[in-house]
C-alpha cells in the first residue's frame, strides 16, 4: 500500500496533456493551490479528491495511491457468489453493500455487486435493489478500464442494465432491448416485455423469428463443431461427429410439419455430414443408406424448391409479410447440393489422412447420380 497522491495529480494532468493552470480552471481553483497539491505540500479536501478522481477517469483508491489485494476483491466476489448459490439472498446482498461502499472506484467490485443486486430481484422484487443494481452497473461502465474478464464489456453490461429495468419499467427496459437488440440478440427479451405488456401477437411473432433464426445458428454450430472434431482423425470423434448430427436432425423432425421449406434442404446437408463420417469408421452400409436418404429428400426438393419457412414448419406465429428465404452455398439444387458439399468438405482445412477415409461416400454418391 503507498500514498502517492501528490505524484499522481501531476502524472494524470500531464497524461492528459494539462498545464496547472488548465487543471486550476476546471475546478474553480488557483495555480497555486495545484502546485501545492503537486509537491505534496497540501491535499485536496475529500469532495474535491472525489471530483478529481472522476475527473481523471479513475478510482480514489488509485489517485491516492492505495493498491487494493486482488486476493481481498476475489474473497469478497467469492463470498457474494457462495450466498447467491446457497439461496442467502441477504446475506449477498449485505456484503454487496458494504463492498460497494468500501471500493467505488473498483470495476470487479461494482460489477458483481450490480449482479448481486439483479440476481436477487426474482426473490425480493425490491424497487431499491433494482435502482441499486442499474447504478452499480452504470458505475462500473466508468471503471471499463480496468476490466480484464473477456466475457464482460460495454455491450454486455448495458444489456445486464436493461434486465434489471424489467422489474421496475417496462417501457424504458424495452426501448433499451431495442437499441442493444444487434442481429436480434434481444429478441427473446423483447417478446417477454411484450408479453408483459399484453402484446401476445406481437410477442408471438418475436418468437417465430428467433426460432428461425436460431435454427439456422443451430446448423452453423453443429457444422462447425462437426468439422473440428473429425479434424481431429479419432475413430471417437467420427462417432461424436455422427452423433452430433442426429442431434440436428431431431431438431429439425420436431419443427418440421412435412411442407416442403428450408428445412427440406437442411435435411439433406445433415444427412452428408453424418455419411461422411460414417465414411470414416467404415460404416459403409449405414453410410449408403444415409446417401440414398438424402438424395431421394434432395429430388424431392428440387420439384418445388423453397427456400422460406414461412407457414411450413411447426410453431409458426409469423406477421404475414414476414421473409424467412434462406440462401447457402451449396447451390440451387439440393441434387447439386450434396456433391458441392462432399466437394467442399474433402478440400482444406479438412486433413489429408480424413479426406481420404471420406473417399468411399464420394465415390458412393458418384455412382447412383442421375446422369
Amino acid at each position: 500500500m503507498q500514498h502517492n497522491l501528490n505524484e499522481n495529480i501531476k502524472k494524470y494532468r500531464k497524461e492528459m496533456n494539462l498545464t496547472q493552470a488548465d487543471l486550476a480552471e476546471a475546478f474553480g481553483i488557483t495555480e497555486g493551490a495545484v502546485s501545492k497539491w503537486e509537491s505534496g505540500n497540501t491535499v485536496p479536501d475529500i469532495s474535491i479528491l472525489m471530483d478529481l478522481a472522476d475527473f481523471f477517469d479513475i478510482s480514489v483508491d488509485t489517485l491516492l495511491g492505495y493498491s487494493i489485494s486482488s486476493k481481498s476483491i476475489d474473497s469478497i466476489t467469492d463470498r457474494m457468489k457462495k450466498f447467491l448459490d446457497e439461496g442467502k439472498y441477504d446475506e449477498a446482498i449485505s456484503v454487496a453493500e458494504k463492498a460497494a461502499v468500501r471500493y467505488p472506484g473498483n470495476f470487479k467490485i461494482l460489477y458483481n455487486c450490480a449482479y448481486t443486486y439483479e440476481t436477487v430481484l426474482p426473490y425480493k422484487n425490491e424497487k431499491e435493489y433494482c435502482q441499486r443494481a442499474i447504478e452499480l452497473y452504470e458505475a462500473a461502465l466508468r471503471y471499463l478500464s480496468q476490466n480484464d474478464d473477456p466475457d464482460i464489456n460495454e455491450f454486455s453490461i448495458k444489456m445486464r442494465i436493461a434486465y434489471a429495468k424489467i422489474w421496475d419499467d417496462t417501457d424504458e427496459a424495452l426501448m433499451d432491448f431495442e437499441v442493444l437488440n444487434y442481429m436480434g440478440t434481444s429478441d427473446v427479451q423483447i417478446a417477454r416485455i411484450l408479453m408483459k405488456k399484453g402484446k401476445t401477437d406481437e410477442a408471438l411473432d418475436k418468437y417465430t423469428k428467433t426460432m428461425v433464426r436460431t435454427l439456422i445458428q443451430d446448423l452453423d454450430l453443429a457444422a462447425g463443431m462437426y468439422i473440428a472434431l473429425i479434424s481431429t482423425d479419432k475413430n471417437k470423434a467420427f462417432c461424436e461427429a455422427s452423433e452430433l448430427m442426429d442431434w440436428y436432425m431431431a431438431i429439425i423432425n420436431a419443427t418440421s410439419n412435412g411442407k416442403i421449406s428450408y428445412l427440406t434442404k437442411l435435411k439433406t446437408i445433415v444427412l452428408v455430414f453424418k455419411a461422411m463420417s460414417l465414411s470414416c469408421v467404415k460404416e459403409y452400409d449405414l453410410m449408403r443408406e444415409c446417401i440414398d436418404e438424402a438424395y431421394e429428400i434432395a429430388k424431392e426438393f428440387d420439384k418445388n424448391p423453397c427456400n422460406d419457412f414461412s407457414g411450413k414448419i411447426k410453431f409458426w406465429h409469423a406477421a404475414k409479410d414476414h421473409n424467412t428465404s434462406v440462401y447457402d452455398e451449396v447451390g440451387h439444387s439440393a441434387v447439386d447440393g450434396i456433391g458441392n458439399l462432399m466437394d467442399e468438405m474433402m478440400h482444406k482445412p479438412t486433413p489429408e489422412k480424413v479426406i481420404k477415409k471420406m473417399e468411399a461416400a464420394k465415390k458412393y454418391w458418384e455412382s447412383i447420380k442421375e446422369k
